[in-house]
């Protein structure tokens, strides 16, 4: 097994001002099977001696005082986890929020390893790096949403312009040059010029030229921003499934087109983390109404009853 992926760059979802933290944090998963220990882990006694005639993975100590044997992971997280080379490694892609299949897929790692191997993960994080566990282990719980400071400028430029192109009253006309063109539809940026006669729609050429219902764009645009899923997301607009799936796709390639990628991995995290929490959920004996068709189908009557997902609901 090994990695077979460079490591994601873990500082993309991260307040700048845990960056240093986040460092430490990786760099004490390196270190931590190589730790020369300084005292015994059984009794506190400092002197101790290395018994050089077993084979084993990691130096093994024999202490001086209460003759227990030890090693540099005895009485830590990881005491009982293998793999050592990879810790790090694993480290880095949970700072950054991947999914635990995907992680498991780029690292060439079971899915039940990935599994396993947070909950030491973030016992080390909590003792030694509090600040950073604080920050980090509300989001992956989905206690918290606040992006930090860069996402959550490129998500209100995102949503200003998504607001701007609907709302705008000026267009410029394609065939003849005149910028006095009148907006002639009230949900959509579609104008018809009055020297030429022409039409303008400024969304021809563009992710959203064939999507409907654009009311709903923004709502869907910040639904997508706190990572809800797509069933989230039916509740909230009342399209169908395959339209929500198909406007996910469409904003995320927005997104990236507009050089959001620190955003577009944001919503990747906080996505995975919000079907964890639903899955967790059910799995409790928790109920979820169910959602099907669309508001919009002829005599379809509407189902969505639930509504959007809240920080900590677990709905």
């Amino acid at each position: 097994m090994s990695d077979t992926h460079a490591p994601p760059n873990y500082h993309r979802c991260l307040p700048v001002e845990l960056h240093s933290q986040a460092d430490a944090f990786i760099h004490y998963l390196h270190e931590l099977p190589n730790k020369s220990p300084v005292e015994c882990p059984a009794c506190g006694h400092p002197r101790f001696r290395v018994e050089t005639s077993q084979d084993l993975r990691l130096p093994f100590y024999r202490c001086a005082a209460c003759n227990k044997g030890f090693n540099s992971l005895s009485k830590t997280p990881f005491s009982r986890y293998g793999l050592m080379h990879l810790w790090s490694t694993y480290g880095q892609y949970l700072l950054a929020g991947w999914p635990m299949p995907n992680i498991a897929n780029a690292m060439g790692i079971s899915p039940s390893t990935t599994w396993r191997w947070i909950k030491p993960c973030r016992a080390v994080m909590a003792k030694e790096f509090p600040a950073l566990s604080h920050w980090w282990s509300a989001r992956q719980d989905r206690t918290n949403l606040e992006p930090p400071a860069h996402i959550a400028a490129q998500a209100q430029a995102f949503l200003s312009g998504l607001e701007q192109l609907l709302t705008t009253q000026r267009a410029v006309c394609s065939k003849c040059g005149s910028p006095h063109m009148q907006r002639v539809d009230e949900r959509r940026p579609d104008f018809r010029c009055h020297s030429c006669w022409s039409t303008v729609s400024l969304l021809h050429g563009t992710l959203l030229s064939r999507l409907g219902h654009p009311e709903h764009w923004l709502g869907f645009a910040q639904g997508l921003i706190n990572g809800e899923s797509v069933v989230d997301l039916q509740r909230r607009t009342g399209l169908c499934g395959p339209a929500c799936k198909l406007w996910q796709v469409r904003f995320m390639q927005m997104l990236e087109q507009q050089g959001h990628t620190d955003l577009a991995q944001w919503i990747t995290w906080l996505r995975s983390r919000r079907v964890k929490e639903v899955s967790d959920f059910v799995r409790d004996g928790g109920q979820l109404e169910s959602v099907a068709g669309s508001l919009y189908s002829a005599g379809s009557k509407r189902r969505f009853a639930v509504p959007p997902s809240t920080p900590g609901s677990g709905k």
